[in-house]
């Protein structure tokens, strides 16, 4: 396994979204691995910066406490009582990025390109490889 280098640019927000929460065709050959405060977060991807990149994404979901703030106001929302009254749940966090472009930026944009700087920066560990 090797670290991720510095990373520029954005994400395409499509493709994470679609690939950020777990494996997909069985295509994906290559792996992330975000390790902080002993808990692992993994993602898989066709690249090893895109699998790097849906750990970071699932690392988000969990520990990013900007992204939690704003999860819970938007539990609030028309728009989350309309999807609970429709699925009779309450939406999951995975629920609410594919339901708002503001979560989903949060998660893919914001808090990814952090945790990748994080990990430069050996606040945690964030490893990929591919094969």
């Amino acid at each position: 396994m090797k670290s991720i280098g510095k990373y520029s640019g954005f994400i395409m927000l499509l493709s994470v979204s679609l690939a950020c929460l777990g494996p997909g065709s069985g295509s994906n050959a290559c792996k992330g691995i975000v390790v902080f405060e002993g808990k692992t977060f993994e993602g898989t991807a066709k690249d090893e910066k895109q699998a790097g990149l849906n750990a970071c994404n699932k690392y988000c979901l969990e520990t990013d406490s900007e992204f939690d703030s704003m999860y819970r106001i938007w539990l609030d929302s028309p728009k989350a009582k309309e999807f609970e009254q429709k699925r009779k749940r309450k939406p999951t966090k995975e629920d609410a990025i594919m339901e708002d472009p503001r979560l989903l930026d949060q998660v893919t944009i914001k808090c990814a390109n952090r945790c990748v700087a994080d990990a430069n920066k050996g606040k945690h560990t964030l490893q990929t490889s591919c094969g």
